[in-house]
């Protein structure tokens, strides 16, 4: 150590070992900001900023070397053979190279770092050797072996510290610290090596060398640390201005990651940047996009339109619709804007692209929803109307058949009443998928109403086709349905209509489909009907009574008409029943049977019922004796209106006395709902107003309808009387009617009698009433003007006869 620090103070110029050591450090330092710039890059990009670091520090090292040397012993002069030091400036800058690729490619790994490190020493090294045995020319060298050696590690292992502690060149401090390493390995191996190195001069040569001196040595040492100070000068100002513009376009990127939108800028139809919205929509990375053709990015379709809009005024630009494509292959809608802009100094341009997929969706899903029925997702009336339009058109060019399909369900109504909304709401549901199910591909099954649903059917060869289908259907709806834990059971109706035979246009082939559903209807349901021509006659008809029978009361059209209902042992009258009729100006008068079920199924029996209950009851408060009226209540005016309130409001509105008017009720008002029939009868019974059963022995359970609810009498229906005389069975079902109506303490009244011998049979069966065209027709008189004394010539006389 002793001696390097003599050969340094003893044996060299300390002005040109100054000058030496600055150039050194400036080298270095120049070396360790290039690396930095180096290390911001990727790629090929890259390789010029190393090979500058290269030529800068091997240019460095030659210099402190050349310099250095001429520093070496003061005063005596050295000749230099020029190709070896023309080589060692070489081997210099060229093994600097070979070290900064091999830590540059193999990274910060143990085996790299270590590798670059003995590459740059020995670059150092070589460099300084060969310098050095540039002077035996003119003098004889000896080297001290173990000097050498050390100057090698000095250098080596200062080498390979440097480049370890060049992982974080961004900083001022770790730039500094790696210069400082290589200072000391250049100087380290330099002086070193000087200190265990003997010259013993000869004789000067000439030609091909140098001749030192320390003036030289100054001229060059000056001129090299001014050129590295220009060049570090220029480089730190690069860097300022690189540094400036990397930090208005890091501060670009992060405005522009900002944004919702995908943003890229291209020039000469090349990217230059995107953002991180880009990167998502086309699903790759950024440095797989950056240099890649624009074109590249778009769907083929769109290509013509980007030409186009190339050749076209930059303020014609307007945003355009258009495909792009992304790295799966997969098509994705943009609205794509764009806009020229300078960047980094050149002409560029800035496209905008708005994902349009999710708008797209929406407005697919908004359209879906405005087709199609919320509930069962079948198409509704208005795509219903467009596929009909469409596969009438397709059957008018082929010459084939079409079929509609009306259908409608039977019972729905209940389900809903019972089971409540939400139960009626699975079951169309549930319908709708085991129409599906039934139907072919071809078809289209559209909801169109609450429990109304229309089948378009193309392609039907013939009628037959279209009736199979429509069994099907009725079918596989009249299958019990679960919902909810309880066991449903509904059915379906359905008309059919075909092309061109019923219609040619979507209106005329529903309405006549509808027809067809309207006479199933009335034909008990649970079927299906083909379309008719007659049909539509009948139903506009049907239509205008309907029309007609809405204004009857307002127009005083109804009439009630009066039948007797007598005492069974006597034939003094007892009761009237109202009967309405309606006197239509040019239809004429009208049977109930004819307008009240028309009535029930367009919901005016209500009005009707409580026209007939007040009428009723003002008669029969003028009547000269205290005869009951009887009034018939339809199931549905059972259940629409509040029953027990209207009559208590009409008995005291005409001042009759409850226990003149009776109720006749059917069996019908129970089966929806027993339990709150059974509590709106408790509540009539409760005003004084008598009740009876009528069309006893017609229903399916009559009798757990009289152990339910305590009736005051039943009617036996004029079906059984009818038989009497003719059928032993109905004189049988007869006397037990009566017999079960006695032990139940019933009054048990007869209605349909007509001939002489059934009242004869029915008077020894122990009938309490009778009613029929035997005593009188039902008639617009008053109650007064009955011949009462012909009634009861007619019990004198009738004989009183038993059929076995």
């Amino acid at each position: 150590m002793f001696s390097i620090v003599a050969c340094i103070a003893q044996e060299h110029d300390l002005g040109l070992v100054a000058l030496s050591a600055g150039i050194c450090l400036l080298g270095c330092f120049s070396t360790a900001t290039l690396m930095a710039q180096a290390a911001r890059l990727r790629g090929r990009r890259v390789l010029p900023w190393l090979g500058a670091a290269a030529l800068v520090f091997g240019s460095s090292v030659w210099s402190l070397h050349f310099v250095a040397m001429l520093a070496f012993r003061p005063g005596t002069q050295a000749a230099y053979a020029l190709i070896p030091t023309a080589v060692s400036i070489a081997v210099s800058i060229g093994g600097t190279l070979m070290a900064l690729m091999v830590r540059e490619r193999m990274g910060a790994t143990t085996l790299g770092l270590a590798g670059a490190g003995l590459l740059l020493g020995a670059a150092i090294a070589g460099m300084h050797y060969l310098g050095v045995g540039a002077m035996g020319a003119n003098s004889l060298l000896h080297f001290d072996p173990g000097y050498v050696l050390a100057s090698l590690a000095i250098c080596g292992s200062l080498a390979i510290l440097a480049l370890l502690r060049a992982d974080e060149l961004s900083r001022l401090g770790r730039r500094l610290e790696v210069t400082l390493w290589l200072t000391l390995a250049i100087c380290g191996l330099h002086f070193t090596g000087m200190t265990g190195l003997t010259v013993a001069p000869l004789a000067p040569v000439e030609g091909g060398f140098v001749v030192g001196s320390t003036q030289l040595g100054r001229v060059v040492g000056l001129v090299s640390l001014a050129v590295l100070a220009a060049g570090l000068s220029a480089l730190l100002t690069q860097r300022h201005l690189t540094q400036r513009r990397l930090d208005e376009l890091s501060r670009m990127r992060l405005l522009s990651n900002l944004a919702h939108e995908a943003l890229l800028l291209h020039r000469d139809g090349r990217v230059l940047e995107i953002n991180e919205a880009g990167t998502r929509l086309f699903a790759m990375p950024a440095q797989a996009m950056i240099g890649r053709p624009l074109f590249d990015l778009f769907a083929d379709s769109a290509i013509p339109a980007l030409l186009r809009r190339e050749r076209c005024d930059p303020q014609d630009r307007f945003p355009e619709e258009l495909d792009i494509r992304t790295r799966s292959g997969a098509q994705v809608p943009v609205e794509l804007s764009c806009r020229a802009i300078t960047y980094l100094g050149r002409p560029a341009t800035a496209v905008a692209l708005r994902d349009l997929s999710q708008r797209r969706r929406d407005e697919a899903r908004i359209r879906h929803l405005a087709l199609h029925d919320a509930l069962t997702d079948l198409p509704n009336r208005t795509l219903l109307e467009e596929r009909l339009v469409h596969a009438l058109g397709v059957a008018a060019d082929e010459g084939s058949q079409l079929a509609v399909i009306y259908l409608d369900l039977d019972r729905f109504k209940p389900v809903n009443d019972v089971h409540g909304h939400a139960a009626g709401d699975a079951l169309l549901v549930q319908v709708a998928e085991r129409m599906r199910a039934a139907l072919r591909p071809t078809d289209t099954l559209a909801r169109i109403g609450g429990d109304e649903f229309v089948a378009v059917l193309p392609g039907i060869a013939m009628p037959e086709q279209a009736a199979e289908i429509a069994g099907r259907l009725v079918t596989v709806l009249g299958i019990p349905f679960r919902i909810a834990g309880n066991r449903v059971e509904i059915g379906s109706s359905a008309g059919i209509a075909l092309f061109p035979g019923d219609g040619t246009t979507a209106g005329a082939l529903l309405r006549a489909a509808d027809t067809a559903l309207y006479r199933v209807k009335d034909e008990g349901r649970g079927a299906f009907r083909f379309f008719e021509a007659v049909m539509d006659v009948q139903l506009q008809n049907r239509r205008a009574l309907e029309q007609e029978l809405r204004g009857a009361i307002g127009r005083g059209e109804l009439r009630l008409f009066y039948q007797p209902i007598v005492n069974g042992s006597t034939g003094e009258i007892e009761t009237f029943e109202a009967l309405v009729r309606w006197q239509h100006p040019i239809r004429g008068l009208i049977s109930p049977a004819a307008f009240i079920p028309l009535a029930e199924q367009t919901d005016q029996i209500a009005r009707i019922g409580e026209w007939v209950l007040d009428t009723a009851c003002a008669a029969a408060a003028a009547w000269p004796l205290p005869w009951r009226v009887s009034v018939n209540v339809s199931p549905k005016q059972f259940r629409q209106s509040d029953l027990p309130a209207l009559v208590a409001a009409a008995l005291a509105r005409h001042g009759l006395t409850p226990s003149r008017l009776v109720l006749e009720i059917t069996e019908g008002v129970f089966i929806q709902d027993a339990d709150t029939a059974v509590a709106v009868l408790t509540d009539l019974r409760g005003l004084g107003v008598r009740l009876a059963l009528d069309d006893f022995g017609t229903g399916y359970s009559s009798l757990s309808y009289l152990q339910r609810f305590k009736f005051h009498k039943i009617k036996i229906d004029q079906s059984f009387v009818h038989r009497l005389g003719q059928d032993a069975d109905s004189l049988t079902i007869v006397r037990a009617i009566t017999h079960l109506g006695h032990n139940l303490g019933l009054q048990v009244t007869v209605e349909g009698i007509e001939t002489a011998e059934q009242l004869g049979m029915l008077r020894d069966l122990g009938c309490d009433q009778m009613q029929g065209y035997l005593f009188a027709r039902p008639a617009a008189t008053t109650a007064s003007e009955f011949d009462r004394a012909r009634l009861r010539s007619l019990f004198a006389e009738a004989p009183m006869k038993i059929s076995a």
